[in-house]
Protein backbone atom coordinates (compact mmCIF):
# COMPACT_ATOMS: atom_id res chain seq x y z
CA UNK A 1 0.00 0.00 0.00
CA UNK A 2 1.20 3.60 -0.51
CA UNK A 3 -0.15 7.15 0.64
CA UNK A 4 0.73 9.64 -1.44
CA UNK A 5 0.82 13.65 0.30
CA UNK A 6 3.52 15.59 2.17
CA UNK A 7 6.20 15.25 4.79
CA UNK A 8 6.91 17.44 7.41
CA UNK A 9 10.61 16.66 9.17
CA UNK A 10 9.19 18.41 12.88
CA UNK A 11 12.51 21.07 12.23
CA UNK A 12 10.51 23.48 10.00
CA UNK A 13 7.21 24.02 8.76
CA UNK A 14 8.32 23.37 5.12
CA UNK A 15 6.74 20.48 3.26
CA UNK A 16 7.99 18.14 1.26
CA UNK A 17 6.21 16.09 -1.78
CA UNK A 18 6.71 12.59 -0.36
CA UNK A 19 4.69 8.73 -0.38
CA UNK A 20 4.29 6.24 2.20
CA UNK A 21 5.14 2.99 1.87
CA UNK A 22 3.92 0.30 3.88
CA UNK A 23 4.86 -3.01 3.89
CA UNK A 24 5.31 -6.22 6.83
CA UNK A 25 3.50 -3.77 9.17
CA UNK A 26 6.55 -1.12 8.48
CA UNK A 27 5.80 2.25 7.20
CA UNK A 28 8.38 4.02 5.54
CA UNK A 29 8.48 7.76 4.00
CA UNK A 30 10.06 8.33 0.41
CA UNK A 31 10.29 11.66 -1.23
CA UNK A 32 9.27 12.38 -4.58
CA UNK A 33 13.02 10.95 -6.47
CA UNK A 34 12.66 7.54 -4.10
CA UNK A 35 14.89 9.00 -1.28
CA UNK A 36 14.01 8.26 2.31
CA UNK A 37 12.55 10.69 4.13
CA UNK A 38 11.93 8.80 7.32
CA UNK A 39 13.39 5.47 8.17
CA UNK A 40 10.81 2.64 8.69
CA UNK A 41 8.59 2.67 11.32
CA UNK A 42 6.21 0.26 13.01
CA UNK A 43 2.51 0.74 12.03
CA UNK A 44 1.69 0.82 16.10
CA UNK A 45 4.20 3.62 16.61
CA UNK A 46 2.62 5.75 14.48
CA UNK A 47 -0.33 8.22 15.40
CA UNK A 48 -3.38 8.93 13.30
CA UNK A 49 -5.77 11.82 12.99
CA UNK A 50 -8.83 11.24 13.41
CA UNK A 51 -11.13 11.59 10.14
CA UNK A 52 -13.47 14.60 10.09
CA UNK A 53 -15.38 14.58 6.87
CA UNK A 54 -12.63 14.61 3.64
CA UNK A 55 -10.55 17.07 5.25
CA UNK A 56 -6.36 16.10 5.44
CA UNK A 57 -5.45 13.54 7.91
CA UNK A 58 -2.05 13.42 9.41
CA UNK A 59 0.31 10.46 10.37
CA UNK A 60 2.66 11.41 13.35
CA UNK A 61 5.84 9.63 13.82
CA UNK A 62 7.95 9.46 17.05
CA UNK A 63 10.33 12.19 17.26
CA UNK A 64 8.32 14.99 15.85
CA UNK A 65 7.86 14.08 12.63
CA UNK A 66 4.07 14.19 10.26
CA UNK A 67 2.88 12.73 7.06
CA UNK A 68 -0.02 14.57 5.40
CA UNK A 69 -2.53 13.06 2.72
CA UNK A 70 -5.85 13.42 1.64
CA UNK A 71 -6.54 9.83 0.68
CA UNK A 72 -8.95 9.21 3.83
CA UNK A 73 -10.20 6.13 2.51
CA UNK A 74 -6.74 4.56 2.47
CA UNK A 75 -6.08 5.87 5.86
CA UNK A 76 -9.07 3.91 7.10
CA UNK A 77 -8.05 0.91 5.06
CA UNK A 78 -4.22 1.07 6.66
CA UNK A 79 -6.34 1.89 10.41
CA UNK A 80 -8.35 -1.59 9.99
CA UNK A 81 -5.00 -3.31 9.58
CA UNK A 82 -3.76 -2.47 12.85
CA UNK A 83 -6.87 -2.14 15.07
CA UNK A 84 -10.23 -3.56 13.29
CA UNK A 85 -12.44 -1.79 15.95
CA UNK A 86 -10.26 1.36 15.96
CA UNK A 87 -12.99 2.39 12.49
CA UNK A 88 -15.72 2.91 15.28
CA UNK A 89 -15.55 6.43 15.76
CA UNK A 90 -15.53 7.90 12.29
CA UNK A 91 -18.82 4.94 11.68
CA UNK A 92 -20.53 6.61 14.30
CA UNK A 93 -19.34 9.79 12.86
CA UNK A 94 -20.57 9.47 9.55
CA UNK A 95 -24.16 8.50 10.93
CA UNK A 96 -26.66 11.57 10.94
CA UNK A 97 -28.75 9.60 13.51
CA UNK A 98 -25.94 9.34 15.87
CA UNK A 99 -24.29 12.51 15.37
CA UNK A 100 -27.41 13.84 16.46
CA UNK A 101 -27.87 11.72 19.61
CA UNK A 102 -24.37 13.10 20.62
CA UNK A 103 -24.94 16.31 19.82
CA UNK A 104 -28.25 16.55 22.10
CA UNK A 105 -26.73 14.83 24.93
CA UNK A 106 -23.92 17.28 25.06
CA UNK A 107 -26.47 20.29 24.75
CA UNK A 108 -28.86 18.20 28.09
CA UNK A 109 -24.89 17.59 29.69
CA UNK A 110 -23.78 21.15 29.39
CA UNK A 111 -27.39 22.79 30.17
CA UNK A 112 -27.22 20.35 33.01
CA UNK A 113 -23.94 21.61 34.41
CA UNK A 114 -24.98 25.52 34.25
CA UNK A 115 -28.74 24.76 35.26
CA UNK A 116 -27.34 22.66 38.91
CA UNK A 117 -23.76 21.67 38.67
CA UNK A 118 -22.61 25.17 38.66
CA UNK A 119 -24.70 26.78 41.79
CA UNK A 120 -24.21 23.65 43.88
CA UNK A 121 -20.37 24.09 42.91
CA UNK A 122 -20.40 27.73 44.04
CA UNK A 123 -22.59 27.52 46.79
CA UNK A 124 -19.82 24.71 49.04
CA UNK A 125 -16.84 26.68 47.25
CA UNK A 126 -18.48 30.09 48.94
CA UNK A 127 -19.07 28.66 52.29
CA UNK A 128 -15.46 27.24 52.13
CA UNK A 129 -14.19 30.25 51.31
CA UNK A 130 -11.73 31.86 54.17
CA UNK A 131 -13.27 35.49 55.82
CA UNK A 132 -10.30 36.93 54.62
CA UNK A 133 -10.85 36.29 51.01
CA UNK A 134 -14.65 37.87 51.58
CA UNK A 135 -12.62 40.83 53.39
CA UNK A 136 -9.93 41.40 50.83
CA UNK A 137 -12.65 40.92 47.89
CA UNK A 138 -15.15 43.61 49.40
CA UNK A 139 -12.24 46.70 50.06
CA UNK A 140 -11.32 45.82 46.05
CA UNK A 141 -15.28 46.03 45.16
CA UNK A 142 -15.48 48.87 47.36
CA UNK A 143 -12.74 50.67 46.15
CA UNK A 144 -13.90 50.48 42.34
CA UNK A 145 -17.33 51.90 43.54
CA UNK A 146 -16.34 54.74 45.59
CA UNK A 147 -13.71 55.80 42.50
CA UNK A 148 -16.16 55.20 40.14
CA UNK A 149 -19.91 55.35 40.92
CA UNK A 150 -20.13 57.08 44.79
CA UNK A 151 -19.75 59.73 46.71
CA UNK A 152 -19.47 60.56 50.57
CA UNK A 153 -22.78 60.90 51.81
CA UNK A 154 -24.89 63.86 51.80
CA UNK A 155 -26.59 62.90 54.54
CA UNK A 156 -26.42 64.07 58.45
CA UNK A 157 -24.64 63.19 60.42
CA UNK A 158 -27.42 63.13 63.04
CA UNK A 159 -29.48 61.16 60.65
CA UNK A 160 -26.90 58.76 59.49
CA UNK A 161 -26.56 58.31 63.51
CA UNK A 162 -30.26 57.67 63.63
CA UNK A 163 -30.38 55.31 60.75
CA UNK A 164 -27.70 53.50 62.24
CA UNK A 165 -29.54 53.21 65.63
CA UNK A 166 -32.97 51.75 63.77
CA UNK A 167 -31.21 49.25 62.41
CA UNK A 168 -28.94 48.11 65.52
CA UNK A 169 -31.39 44.97 66.00
CA UNK A 170 -30.64 43.24 62.57
CA UNK A 171 -26.87 44.33 62.36
CA UNK A 172 -26.36 42.72 65.92
CA UNK A 173 -28.24 39.51 64.86
CA UNK A 174 -25.76 36.76 63.99
CA UNK A 175 -24.50 38.26 60.38
CA UNK A 176 -21.28 40.33 60.84
CA UNK A 177 -23.23 43.73 58.84
CA UNK A 178 -21.41 47.16 58.59
CA UNK A 179 -23.64 49.81 57.18
CA UNK A 180 -22.55 52.82 54.59
CA UNK A 181 -24.17 55.29 53.24
CA UNK A 182 -23.24 57.04 49.65
CA UNK A 183 -24.49 59.46 47.35
CA UNK A 184 -25.13 58.45 43.99
CA UNK A 185 -27.49 61.18 42.48
CA UNK A 186 -25.31 61.19 39.02
CA UNK A 187 -24.73 57.02 38.92
CA UNK A 188 -27.07 54.44 39.95
CA UNK A 189 -29.49 56.37 41.93
CA UNK A 190 -31.38 54.76 44.74
CA UNK A 191 -30.37 51.45 45.68
CA UNK A 192 -29.05 49.15 48.30
CA UNK A 193 -25.46 47.11 47.94
CA UNK A 194 -24.55 44.08 49.79
CA UNK A 195 -20.60 43.74 49.58
CA UNK A 196 -18.95 40.27 49.97
CA UNK A 197 -17.55 40.57 53.79
CA UNK A 198 -21.15 42.36 55.35
CA UNK A 199 -20.62 45.86 54.32
CA UNK A 200 -24.05 47.50 52.74
CA UNK A 201 -24.50 50.54 51.31
CA UNK A 202 -27.28 52.71 50.79
CA UNK A 203 -27.53 55.29 48.84
CA UNK A 204 -29.18 58.66 50.03
CA UNK A 205 -31.35 59.15 46.82
CA UNK A 206 -32.71 55.35 48.25
CA UNK A 207 -32.85 57.05 51.75
CA UNK A 208 -35.06 59.63 50.76
CA UNK A 209 -37.63 57.70 49.51
CA UNK A 210 -38.51 55.86 52.33
CA UNK A 211 -41.36 57.02 54.06
CA UNK A 212 -40.68 54.27 57.26
CA UNK A 213 -37.73 53.45 59.10
CA UNK A 214 -39.47 49.82 58.52
CA UNK A 215 -39.27 50.09 55.29
CA UNK A 216 -35.08 50.42 55.13
CA UNK A 217 -35.47 47.98 57.69
CA UNK A 218 -36.77 45.82 55.22
CA UNK A 219 -34.59 46.71 52.75
CA UNK A 220 -31.68 46.12 55.00
CA UNK A 221 -33.16 42.45 55.97
CA UNK A 222 -33.22 41.57 52.35
CA UNK A 223 -29.71 42.82 52.01
CA UNK A 224 -28.69 40.82 54.99
CA UNK A 225 -29.67 37.72 53.29
CA UNK A 226 -27.22 38.68 50.50
CA UNK A 227 -24.64 38.68 52.83
CA UNK A 228 -25.91 35.30 54.38
CA UNK A 229 -25.90 33.55 51.73
CA UNK A 230 -22.91 34.70 50.17
CA UNK A 231 -24.30 35.80 47.10
CA UNK A 232 -21.92 37.96 45.80
CA UNK A 233 -19.04 35.58 46.06
CA UNK A 234 -21.06 32.92 44.54
CA UNK A 235 -21.95 35.45 41.82
CA UNK A 236 -18.23 35.86 41.11
CA UNK A 237 -17.45 32.06 41.24
CA UNK A 238 -20.58 31.20 38.90
CA UNK A 239 -19.33 33.11 36.24
CA UNK A 240 -15.44 31.61 36.75
CA UNK A 241 -16.99 28.17 36.74
CA UNK A 242 -18.89 29.02 33.31
CA UNK A 243 -16.54 30.46 31.81
CA UNK A 244 -14.14 27.67 32.03
CA UNK A 245 -17.17 25.48 31.12
CA UNK A 246 -17.87 27.29 28.06
CA UNK A 247 -14.06 26.86 27.46
CA UNK A 248 -13.62 23.65 27.96
CA UNK A 249 -16.88 23.40 25.68
CA UNK A 250 -16.40 25.40 23.07
CA UNK A 251 -12.91 26.01 23.00
CA UNK A 252 -11.03 28.58 22.13
CA UNK A 253 -13.19 31.80 23.72
CA UNK A 254 -12.28 34.49 20.95
CA UNK A 255 -13.17 36.47 18.22
CA UNK A 256 -16.57 35.19 16.70
CA UNK A 257 -16.90 32.56 18.98
CA UNK A 258 -16.77 35.07 22.37
CA UNK A 259 -20.02 36.70 21.09
CA UNK A 260 -21.99 33.49 20.65
CA UNK A 261 -20.28 32.04 23.70
CA UNK A 262 -21.21 35.40 25.62
CA UNK A 263 -25.01 35.82 24.93
CA UNK A 264 -26.04 32.36 27.17
CA UNK A 265 -23.54 33.15 29.94
CA UNK A 266 -25.11 36.49 30.24
CA UNK A 267 -28.72 35.00 30.30
CA UNK A 268 -27.91 32.61 32.71
CA UNK A 269 -26.00 34.89 34.65
CA UNK A 270 -29.15 36.63 34.86
CA UNK A 271 -31.59 34.10 35.92
CA UNK A 272 -29.04 33.08 38.57
CA UNK A 273 -29.10 36.80 39.94
CA UNK A 274 -32.61 36.34 39.71
CA UNK A 275 -32.81 33.29 42.11
CA UNK A 276 -30.69 35.17 44.52
CA UNK A 277 -33.26 37.59 44.69
CA UNK A 278 -36.05 35.44 45.25
CA UNK A 279 -33.85 33.79 48.31
CA UNK A 280 -32.90 37.55 49.52
CA UNK A 281 -36.59 38.28 49.94
CA UNK A 282 -37.72 35.06 51.50
CA UNK A 283 -35.02 35.63 54.47
CA UNK A 284 -36.10 39.49 54.69
CA UNK A 285 -39.75 38.23 54.79
CA UNK A 286 -38.50 35.71 58.06
CA UNK A 287 -36.51 38.46 59.68
CA UNK A 288 -38.87 40.76 59.70
CA UNK A 289 -41.53 38.45 61.24
CA UNK A 290 -39.29 37.48 63.67
CA UNK A 291 -38.71 41.54 64.68
CA UNK A 292 -42.65 41.94 64.70
CA UNK A 293 -42.10 43.93 61.14
CA UNK A 294 -45.08 43.41 58.61
CA UNK A 295 -43.25 42.75 55.47
CA UNK A 296 -45.84 45.15 53.85
CA UNK A 297 -43.35 47.65 54.60
CA UNK A 298 -40.72 45.93 52.12
CA UNK A 299 -43.34 45.92 49.18
CA UNK A 300 -44.50 49.50 50.01
CA UNK A 301 -40.53 50.62 49.46
CA UNK A 302 -40.22 48.42 46.29
CA UNK A 303 -43.44 49.84 44.42
CA UNK A 304 -42.14 53.30 45.10
CA UNK A 305 -38.90 52.73 44.04
CA UNK A 306 -40.13 51.55 40.88
CA UNK A 307 -43.92 53.13 40.59
CA UNK A 308 -43.70 52.14 36.65
CA UNK A 309 -42.87 48.22 37.15
CA UNK A 310 -43.79 45.88 34.33
CA UNK A 311 -44.01 42.24 33.68
CA UNK A 312 -42.66 42.35 30.67
CA UNK A 313 -39.32 44.28 31.61
CA UNK A 314 -39.17 41.37 34.16
CA UNK A 315 -37.48 38.71 31.78
CA UNK A 316 -33.87 40.24 31.07
CA UNK A 317 -33.73 42.28 34.35
CA UNK A 318 -31.55 40.82 37.11
CA UNK A 319 -34.04 40.89 39.49
CA UNK A 320 -37.70 39.70 39.32
CA UNK A 321 -39.99 42.15 38.10
CA UNK A 322 -41.41 44.13 41.51
CA UNK A 323 -44.70 42.68 41.02
CA UNK A 324 -43.25 39.27 40.91
CA UNK A 325 -41.26 40.20 43.81
CA UNK A 326 -44.55 41.57 45.44
CA UNK A 327 -46.24 38.19 44.98
CA UNK A 328 -43.71 36.16 46.51
CA UNK A 329 -43.40 38.56 49.66
CA UNK A 330 -46.94 38.71 50.16
CA UNK A 331 -46.97 35.03 49.81
CA UNK A 332 -44.04 33.94 52.27
CA UNK A 333 -45.79 36.49 54.95
CA UNK A 334 -49.16 34.38 54.19
CA UNK A 335 -50.81 37.29 53.34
Amino acid sequence: MRLEGHFFDGHSSRSHPASVAVANGLLRVEGAAGETLHPACELDGVEFSSRVGNTPRFLRFPGGASFETADNDAVDRLLARRAPASGLAHRLESKLRYALVGLAFTVVFVWACMQWGVPALARVAAQALPVELNAHAENVVLELLDRQLLKPSRLPAQEQTRLLAAFAPLVGEGQPVRVAFRDAARTIGPNALALPAGTIIFTDQFIQRAQHDEELIGVLAHEIGHVAHRHAMRASLQASFLGLLSTLVVGDISSVSSVVTALPLMLTQMGYSRDFEREADRHAVDTLRRHGINPQRLVDILQRVDPDADEKRGYLSTHPPTPERVRLILSAAGE
